[in-house]
């Protein structure tokens, strides 16, 4: 993992300056959204404990996001997500790097999280924030309960609303998707975790197979067990087969994807028709919950 962090230069640029090869922002027009009584009561940074989700009110007119690079490619390399109370303190739990082929590897973006942030798995990540290369906030995240998120830029503007809703087989299967709500009014887009094909072709081929295959490796495993081999009997029994993870963030009956998850922790944004800094916060809470 590159454990590099960004330098704490004397003399920071700004924002805009820094994102300019992956995304101009023209004037930081972004209004703050109104909200129910349990909503976004200021523009500050909210704290860590969790409030109930608000609704939305009349959000302010879709306005233009200039951007001359259509397709944004990036790779989230996130092996510190999950034991981000270990991480030194200052080093990013994850990395957001290019993954154009002109420019992959190149980090754009660093993901922090405060160690004595409080665990609360799937439905309450804890709070983070996303900065340049050169130490420089371009947002920060926080949960509102209930599988919701509010992210917030650098200076503590509203940009948008992040919503997970859990999967589940009764009493009718559903499966987990994502809400991504923008700030500006823009449609809000919808994702699923894997597509129909292929969740019918995971239950009728991967899952026997995955059975199969499960009981025969902890077979082997409890033999080692027996034998004394800890280490390789951990090994055998830890194999498991990827559930389906396509995942398309589109408008409500749309066909265009705006974010294309196509497993690797590699996602394409159609960058002017999304603030990137929104999707930069969905795809580390994706992710995070297991791609």
């Amino acid at each position: 993992m590159d454990r590099s962090v960004p330098p704490a230069s004397g003399h920071t640029q700004p924002t805009s300056e820094i994102l300019r090869p992956v995304i101009v922002i023209g004037n930081d027009s972004w209004a703050t959204m109104s909200h129910s009584s349990q909503g976004w009561a200021s523009v500050e940074q909210p704290q860590y404990q969790p409030q109930a989700p608000g609704q939305y009110g009349q959000a302010p007119a879709s306005t233009p996001y200039p951007n001359p690079v259509p397709l944004t490619v990036v790779e989230i390399q996130h092996y510190w997500l999950g034991r981000y109370d270990r991480v030194t303190e200052g080093e990013p739990a994850a990395i957001i790097r290019s993954a154009d082929p002109a420019t992959k590897g190149h980090a754009l973006a660093y993901v922090h999280v405060p160690q004595d942030a409080p665990k609360g798995g799937r439905t309450a990540r804890p709070p983070f924030h996303v900065s340049g290369l050169q130490g420089e906030s371009l947002c920060s995240v926080r949960s509102i309960g209930e599988g919701a998120y509010d992210v917030y830029g650098g200076d503590g503007t509203a940009i948008g609303r992040i919503t997970r809703r859990g999967g589940r087989v009764l009493p009718w299967p559903r499966r987990t998707h994502w809400i991504l709500q923008s700030a500006t009014g823009a449609e809000q887009l919808t994702a699923k975790r894997g597509t129909v094909g292929g969740w019918v072709a995971w239950s009728a081929v991967g899952l026997p197979f995955y059975i199969v295959v499960w009981a025969f490796s902890a077979v082997q495993g409890l033999l080692l067990l027996l034998l004394g081999d800890k280490d390789e009997a951990k090994k055998e029994t830890a194999w498991e087969l990827g559930a389906p993870s396509r995942a398309l963030w589109h408008p409500s009956g749309g066909s265009n994807a705006v974010v294309d998850y196509r497993g690797g922790s590699t996602f394409h944004i159609e960058s002017q028709r999304l603030d990137l800094r929104l999707a930069y916060a969905q795809a580390v809470l994706h992710v995070w919950d297991g791609n």
